[in-house]
């Protein structure tokens, strides 16, 4: 199983992989990224609370996704077949959809110089 990005526009972009501190994540999700990655829940996921067994998935120092890959200037999902509904849904809201279709304006600029 491939675990790509699978629009180019994406592969050259990932920002919503980036900066994106509250992916909750649910019992389902955790346990499907667990069996992929066979790394256990707190490897890759901080607690909500002490009282709530709510989970976000964990981020780099440097804000990307803990599974966000980039190579060559290009980006992959370490996860793609086991992320969490939010990524799936992605952009799901007008100000997110705002956001990629700039970055998809830049990004075709970018292209044709």
């Amino acid at each position: 199983m491939e675990n790509i990005i699978t629009s180019e526009i994406c592969i050259k972009c990932a920002e919503c992989c980036k900066n994106y501190p509250f992916v909750e994540l649910s019992q389902h999700e955790i346990m499907k990224l667990e069996k992929m990655t066979g790394l256990p829940s707190g490897d890759f996921s901080n607690q909500k609370g002490r009282v709530v067994e709510e989970y976000f998935l964990d981020f780099k120092e440097n804000g990307d996704c803990i599974f966000l890959n980039e190579k060559n200037s290009e980006y992959s999902c370490g996860v793609y077949e086991a992320r969490s509904v939010i990524c799936r849904k992605y952009p799901a809201k007008k100000s997110e959809n705002d956001v990629c279709d700039s970055n998809r304006k830049r990004i075709q600029r970018k292209n044709f110089d």
